[in-house]
């Protein structure tokens, strides 16, 4: 007859088998989980490369851009008396960017709206439209302007990005010799100048880019679908600059406030000028430029 002795010995061996197992079952169960984790992140990151182009995406695309082409958000200063240049950031991106000074008034539609998401303001002054598409949009009030940038995500992004602009009567859009483009008014005078277009990718590699012109709407094409070894996303920028035709002393710290510049180079500009018996034209376009215009 089996002794108590060795029924403790043999319910001690049972227990050390079933623990053993149940500890065989929990690391197995540990690894499929992880597994399972490990596939699941795999996937989620897979299918958000392709499914939209969040806040954070956005914001270190942004970061990345070398050679100061983001520009700095500019502060603003609140009232009409001390910030001339009116810049609106709407909350919707199918609202369109508006920017103007005095009777001028610009207002600037952004690309694939239609997938874009509400606004989100950096702590920079940097407003994102995270997107359900492969690409999406983002704003910098600039000295001068307003920086529109687009953050293309993937090869599945297009190549095209379109811009529509509603100006004043008579004014009309026009492309120039350096890459870029301009509006002006009725008697030619330059009132808004886009700066040339570029488009650089995740690791610093210039991007081929240029503007078409058709009717009021200016198209930024970034040929990124032809490029061998391009590291996404890809940023790519137009920046709208206001211009000033300084023609009256009045008008010196109005101009000097909008293109955040002294007044004094302002003032410096209009003795110039009026010593040839022309008027400053002024912008911030690549800093800060200048020239006397009739």
């Amino acid at each position: 007859m089996p002794s108590r002795t060795s029924h403790l010995v043999a319910r001690s061996h049972a227990l050390t088998r079933l623990r053993d197992r149940t500890v065989a079952i929990a690391a197995a169960s540990a690894t499929i989980i992880a597994g399972c984790l490990l596939w699941s992140d795999s996937s989620a990151y897979a299918d958000d490369a392709t499914s939209g182009v969040t806040v954070q995406e956005v914001a270190v695309a942004l970061e990345n851009v070398s050679g100061g082409l983001v520009k700095d958000a500019a502060e603003s200063t609140g009232s009409a008396a001390e910030a001339p240049l009116q810049v609106h950031v709407p909350d919707s991106a199918s609202d369109g960017v508006s920017m103007g000074v005095g009777d001028f008034e610009l207002n600037i539609s952004l690309p694939h709206a239609a997938t874009a998401d509400s606004a989100h303001l950096l702590g920079d002054g940097t407003t994102v439209y995270p997107s359900d598409g492969a690409s999406s949009n983002a704003v910098v009030p600039a000295a001068g302007g307003v920086q529109l940038l687009s953050v293309i995500e993937s090869s599945e992004a297009p190549e095209n990005y379109s811009y529509d602009l509603t100006i004043p009567h008579g004014h009309r859009l026009e492309a120039t010799t350096d890459g870029g483009a301009q509006i002006v008014d009725e008697q030619g005078r330059v009132k808004v100048e886009f700066e040339a277009a570029w488009a650089q990718d995740a690791a610093g590699v210039a991007v081929p880019t240029h503007y078409s012109v058709e009717g009021n709407t200016l198209t930024q094409v970034v040929n990124h679908k032809g490029m061998e070894n391009v590291s996404y996303p890809i940023v790519a920028d137009p920046l709208p600059v206001i211009v000033f035709v300084v023609t009256g002393l009045a008008l010196v710290a109005v101009a000097a406030l909008a293109l955040g510049v002294g007044a004094w180079i302002v003032l410096s500009w209009w003795n110039t000028c009026q010593a040839k018996g022309k008027y400053p034209e002024l912008s911030t376009k690549n800093g800060f430029t200048a020239r006397c215009v009739k």
